[in-house]
């Protein structure tokens, strides 16, 4: 018996050596051949950078025609060249910024642009890029500020362009307003939708409000107009159905009632989610607003994509979503005797226009 245990013991102590050496051989086999200098490993471990460099040597002019002269626009350019300086391209990308609002300067301006020989145009809006896209089909083209550029003929396909051109969409984000209604009006049932029956834009804003909002089994009623006598039997119908809140896309016409339609949501107590900022401060109760800025920065994205990714701008779809930011009007949630919970002011951020006009005036703007 002791010498089958001592046996056995002899065995695991063999199989122990035999293991170690071959462990110590892989070891060596697997770090020398394979070493890394002492200055690759210091590269290694310091931290990546967010974004790749731009090759040095590489230089590029790039175009910035804005059409529209207002905040959105401004913003737009803003961020482009905010997030430009962010990736390191300041100092490869010679700009030529132009702003021009007048449609034959405008088209005059781009045709400069690919005369002078630019490697990119980035246009904002839309005037600007179909007039860049009606003039070069070989230098790629970037738009912002274009909310259907499918429809507006800019690109094949939104998922596929096809073209020189490719972009940022500024939709309206319709599906995060109708979204708001849940979260700062938990009780409401029903939602009315007023829109100018003939603007196609305002007409597929309603249609995927109600979309949205039969989503959280509201009723829904829409309410198409053509003249501010249709606005006032809409809020009449509004009133008696006891509709519980009103949804306006944006919309000329509506835009041009708006103080009526304010006045109704007062004094009946039914508060209005609006398209944009604009009409909020004109006293709706809260909207979901694009940020401009997050536009001009996905822009730019593709700009270094496209200059120094050497990437098809046939083959980049057009950019969808992107940061938007909920707003509420404080003065209107007063007006409404709306009290939000905590979700809801975790979810918004409160505006009071009341303090920003009593600002400016004291600053004299």
């Amino acid at each position: 018996m002791k010498k089958h245990i001592v046996l056995i013991m002899n065995i695991v102590l063999a199989l122990v050596i035999i293991g170690a050496i071959v462990f110590t051989v892989m070891r060596a086999l697997s770090t020398e051949p394979h070493s890394v200098p002492a200055e690759t490993t210091a590269v290694e471990s310091a931290p990546t950078e967010e974004y790749p460099t731009a090759p040095a040597g590489e230089r590029y002019k790039v175009g910035i025609v804005q059409h529209a002269n207002n905040e959105q626009s401004d913003s737009c350019y803003a961020g482009f060249i905010s997030q430009l300086k962010d990736r390191g391209l300041l100092d490869h990308v010679e700009v030529m910024y132009i702003v021009e609002e007048n449609n034959d300067k405008c088209t005059a301006e781009i045709q400069r642009l690919v005369d002078e020989g630019c490697d990119l145009i980035y246009t904002i809006g839309p005037f600007a890029s179909k007039a860049a896209a009606a003039i070069t089909t070989q230098i790629p083209i970037i738009f912002a500020g274009v909310s259907d550029p499918e429809e507006a003929g800019l690109v094949n396909s939104n998922e596929a362009p096809g073209g020189n051109v490719t972009g940022v969409s500024s939709y309206t984000p319709c599906f995060e307003q109708i979204d708001l209604i849940p979260v700062l009006l938990p009780q409401a049932k029903s939602m009315a939708a007023i829109y100018t029956a003939t603007d196609e834009n305002s007409v597929v804003q309603a249609i995927i409000a109600e979309r949205e909002s039969e989503e959280f089994q509201y009723e829904v009623d829409r309410y198409p107009v053509s003249k501010a006598a249709d606005i006032a039997e809409a809020l009449a119908d509004i009133k008696e159905k006891g509709t519980d809140v009103i949804y306006l896309p944006i919309d000329i016409l509506v835009y041009r009632n708006i103080d009526t339609i304010v006045a109704f949501s007062e004094e009946n107590k039914i508060p209005v989610i609006c398209g944009n900022e604009k009409m909020m401060q004109s006293g709706c109760l809260a909207t979901c607003e694009i940020n401009f800025t997050s536009i001009g920065r996905k822009s730019a994205d593709l700009t270094y994509d496209i200059l120094y990714g050497k990437k098809d701008p046939a083959s980049l779809p057009v950019i969808y979503k992107y940061d938007c930011y909920n707003l509420v009007n404080q003065e209107a949630l007063e007006k409404q005797g709306i009290t939000l919970g905590k979700v809801a002011l975790e979810n918004v951020e409160l505006v009071d226009y009341r303090v920003q006009n009593t600002e400016n005036l004291q600053s004299g703007e």
